[in-house]
C-alpha cells in the first residue's frame, strides 16, 4: 500500500511542478494588473477590481480560483507619477491551493513621443496547502500516513515588470515568484517563475468603434511556452466583445460592459477544444471593476489598448 502511495503521490508532484503553478486569465488585457505589478497606479484614481474563474466544470477538484486588487496613484508632477497597491489571490485545484498576498509599487514616467514607461515590483507570500484526504486513494483511511494536511508559508516572493505604453498601444514584461522556493513538504517541488510578454493595440474603425488585438507569451520554468490571442471589437469604451485563443487549449467568447459610470462588467467562457473536451468541460470568468471617478479625471494619460 505505502509503494502505491509513493507512487501515485510522486506523479502529482511531478504535474505540480512542470504545470502551470499560478491561473491564467482568459481576458488577459482586463486582468493585466495580476500579472504585471507595473500597471499599479495607471487608472487616474483609486480603482478596485474583484473576480472569479471556475475551470473545467463538471470536473470534481477543477481548478477555482477568486482575486481581488485594489490600487491608485500618488505623488504626481507634470506627467510622472507613483502607484501603490495590492492584489490577493487564492486558488484550488484538488488537493492542491493556495493563497497570495502582494503589495505593488510602481513608477510611471514621460519619455519622448508621449510615450510613458512604468516600472514596478510586488513584495508578499503565498500560503501552500495540500490535502492528502482528497486523493481519491483505495483504502486510504487506512493509512495514517496519507491522512492529513500540508501548509507552508513562503515569504517573501518577488514580482517584478516593466510596461511601455502610449495612447493606442502597450508592450509589457514580467516576472513573478522571482525566487526558487522550495516547497516544505513536497519533496523536491518549487515554486518556477513565470515569465509573460504581452502587446496590445487599438485600431480605430470609426468615431466609436475601434479593433483591439492583444497578445500573450507565457512560459513557466521547464515547461512549454503558452501563446494567447485577444481580438475584441470596442463601441465608444462601453461595450466591448470578441473572441481568444490558448495555444492547446481552446477557444474562448468574452463580453465588457460599462454598466453604469462607474462600474465594468466583463465575462469570459471558455470552450475546451483539446482532449478535455469529451465530458464537456467548459470555464466561466466574471470580473467586476469598480473605479473612483469614473475614468473621467483630467490629466490622465489613458492607454485604448488596455482599458
Amino acid at each position: 500500500m505505502k509503494n502505491i502511495v509513493v507512487l501515485l503521490f510522486a506523479l502529482l508532484l511531478s504535474l505540480f511542478v512542470k504545470a502551470q503553478q499560478l491561473p491564467q486569465y482568459t481576458y488577459f488585457t482586463y486582468n493585466y494588473i495580476n500579472y504585471n505589478p507595473a500597471v499599479t497606479g495607471f487608472t487616474d484614481c483609486l480603482e478596485l477590481k474583484f473576480g472569479v474563474r471556475r475551470q473545467w466544470t463538471g470536473f470534481e477538484g477543477a481548478p477555482r480560483t477568486g482575486f481581488a486588487n485594489i490600487h491608485g496613484k500618488f505623488g504626481k508632477k507634470h506627467y510622472n507619477y507613483h502607484g501603490v497597491g495590492t492584489n490577493i489571490e487564492t486558488d484550488n485545484a484538488g488537493p492542491f491551493g493556495y493563497t497570495s498576498l502582494f503589495l505593488n509599487y510602481a513608477y510611471h514616467m514621460r519619455l519622448a513621443q508621449k510615450n510613458m514607461l512604468s516600472m514596478g515590483v510586488g513584495v508578499g507570500f503565498m500560503q501552500y496547502r495540500i490535502s492528502f484526504s482528497q486523493m481519491m486513494l483505495v483504502n486510504q483511511n487506512s493509512d495514517p500516513a496519507i491522512a492529513g494536511n500540508i501548509s507552508d508559508f513562503l515569504l517573501p516572493l518577488f514580482n517584478g515588470g516593466l510596461w511601455l505604453y502610449r495612447a493606442d498601444r502597450f508592450i509589457g514584461l514580467s516576472f513573478r515568484t522571482v525566487r526558487h522556493t522550495t516547497i516544505e513538504g513536497l519533496g523536491d517541488s518549487q515554486l518556477r517563475r513565470h515569465f509573460t510578454l504581452a502587446y496590445g493595440k487599438s485600431i480605430k474603425m470609426g468615431n466609436d468603434v475601434s479593433f483591439k488585438p492583444a497578445f500573450l507569451l507565457n512560459y513557466v520554468g521547464k515547461s512549454k511556452a503558452s501563446v494567447e490571442a485577444q481580438a475584441m471589437m470596442d463601441y465608444n469604451q462601453k461595450v466591448s466583445a470578441g473572441l481568444a485563443a490558448r495555444s492547446g487549449h481552446g477557444l474562448s467568447a468574452i463580453l465588457k460592459l460599462k454598466a453604469f459610470s462607474y462600474i465594468t462588467l466583463a465575462y469570459a467562457y471558455d470552450l475546451t477544444l483539446n482532449k478535455i473536451r469529451y465530458d464537456g468541460a467548459s470555464t466561466h470568468e466574471l470580473t467586476i471593476g469598480i473605479n473612483a471617478c469614473g475614468n473621467n479625471s483630467s490629466g490622465h494619460t489613458p492607454c485604448a489598448a488596455y482599458q
